[in-house]
């Protein structure tokens, strides 16, 4: 689908370069990118890519419940 939007000079720059080095558009590039954030993908690899600042734990399979939060913050007294 084409469609027009504004990219910032930085982004789209960026953008053309990771295309670049992949090999792909940059269509491509920038629909990945915003499925990623749409679904909230964190990726956890070997280097470790931060999100918001922090590099997330690997996933165990379990949940933790907002419940077990609080009773932490009560334990802890935070």
């Amino acid at each position: 689908m084409r469609t027009t939007i504004d990219i910032e000079d930085d982004v789209l720059a960026a953008t053309k370069e990771l295309a670049r080095l992949q090999n792909v558009s940059a269509g491509h590039i920038v629909s990945k990118l915003i499925r990623e954030a749409l679904v909230g993908r964190q990726q956890a690899s070997a280097g470790g890519r931060s999100v918001a600042g922090f590099r997330p734990f690997p996933a165990r399979g379990t949940l933790v419940t907002n419940e077990q939060v609080n009773a932490l913050r009560d334990q802890e007294g935070v």
